[in-house]
């Protein structure tokens, strides 16, 4: 079990009212208390009648300063609810583009468990960009060769949550 000043790496996934100032209001609340965002990725309505926005954030923090923001964060007037994961579960989806210096094989992207989502997305000059999709648990180890192999040229990434 990990000691409550331990720093553990968390997803959040805020329902937002789809307003002006919800994102900025939550990275305010974040910045207030000295936690970092590592990730944030987020939408509005984009629906007529669809259900509010969501903000999912990734960052890292101990257990004790985790329970801080919760309180902060779901007291914000435009949240209308938070949902809070450990990095590594396994009902989060990270998703990343990434420019890589050689042509993907099959074999660059199985994972222990399962292969990932991988699909090229434009090849110029020698360098290739894909789309990739999976677990956390399965892409990290995954993007993490691609740095020790030194092929990763660039990467953009997000988490999502159910």
């Amino acid at each position: 079990m990990a000691k409550d000043d331990e720093n553990r790496h968390w997803v959040f996934r805020v329902g937002v009212a789809d307003r002006a100032g919800a994102l900025t209001s939550i990275a305010s609340a974040f910045s207030n208390r000295g936690i970092s965002i590592e990730t944030v990725v987020g939408h509005g309505s984009a629906y007529p009648g669809a259900p509010g926005g969501a903000v999912v954030v990734t960052f890292w923090c101990s257990q004790r300063e985790k329970r801080e923001i919760v309180r902060v964060v779901e007291r914000l007037s435009k949240v209308t609810s938070l949902e809070e994961h450990l990095y590594e579960s396994e009902s989060l989806r990270k998703s990343a583009l990434v420019r890589v210096s050689r042509r993907l094989a099959p074999p660059d992207v199985a994972g222990r468990e399962a292969f990932l989502t991988c699909e090229l997305m434009e090849e110029k000059g020698g360098t290739y960009t894909y789309f990739l999709a999976g677990s956390p648990s399965e892409l990290d180890p995954i993007l993490s060769r691609f740095v020790e192999e030194g092929i990763l040229e660039d990467i953009v990434f997000s988490v999502i949550g159910s």
